[in-house]
């Protein structure tokens, strides 16, 4: 899936505060945090469809 702009800010945002000693709940909720502070968009949410349709496993 190609990178769109809010994606990328939000690469950037859980980047910076997510550190290698953390716990996975604590990482959890940084990922809750930039899902919120940058929300999916339209085109996000449809390449994401797209892309799992494309796996063979994939049921609806």
């Amino acid at each position: 899936m190609p990178p769109t702009e809010i994606g990328k800010q939000r690469h950037t945002w859980f980047k910076e505060h997510v550190k290698p000693d953390m716990k996975f709940e604590e990482i959890a909720r940084r990922n809750d945090e930039a899902l919120n502070l940058f929300p999916p968009t339209e085109e996000e949410r449809r390449l994401k469809s797209e892309s799992l349709k494309d796996i063979p496993e994939f049921v609806l």
